[in-house]
């Protein structure tokens, strides 16, 4: 099974594409931890390309594409925003003082932790992002 889904360019409409999303994984039968995952994952990457990537006043494009294989959930996340690859950045010192520490970098870093497999690429005019989570159970 294979869905694509666009986002909308203003954060406070993404509910609803996260509902679709929602709605995509149970219809998969896909477990609700695993399905858990995929929303966090997305809600990050999604949130990032439109605070961070979308310019005022000019129409961006930014997709999700979910393929649900019997082994894996391979994600897919495509914006025309500026270059930028998160994997460049290194990971957060958690063990540093809060007030020390610079701000962001947890979100790739929880993506990190969630995914078994990430790349990124530029392609074109587009950043891409590949994640994919293993399916460790046939209930996953």
């Amino acid at each position: 099974m294979q869905i694509q889904l666009r986002a909308p360019q203003d954060r406070e409409l993404l509910p609803s594409l996260f509902a679709a999303i929602d709605e995509a994984l149970a219809r998969a039968g896909i477990a609700a931890a695993l399905a858990h995952d995929i929303q966090l994952i997305s809600e990050e990457v999604l949130c990032n390309a439109i605070d961070h990537g979308c310019r005022p006043g000019r129409e961006h494009e930014v997709l999700v594409e979910i393929a649900i294989r019997p082994d894996r959930i391979a994600l897919c996340f495509r914006d025309d925003g500026d270059p930028f690859d998160p994997l460049e950045h290194p990971p957060p010192d958690l063990d540093a003082d809060i007030a020390a520490r610079p701000l962001g970098g947890l979100g790739v870093h929880l993506i990190r932790t969630l995914a078994d497999e990430i790349a990124y690429a530029r392609e074109g005019h587009h950043n891409v992002l590949h994640v994919t989570l293993m399916r460790r159970t046939p209930t996953d």
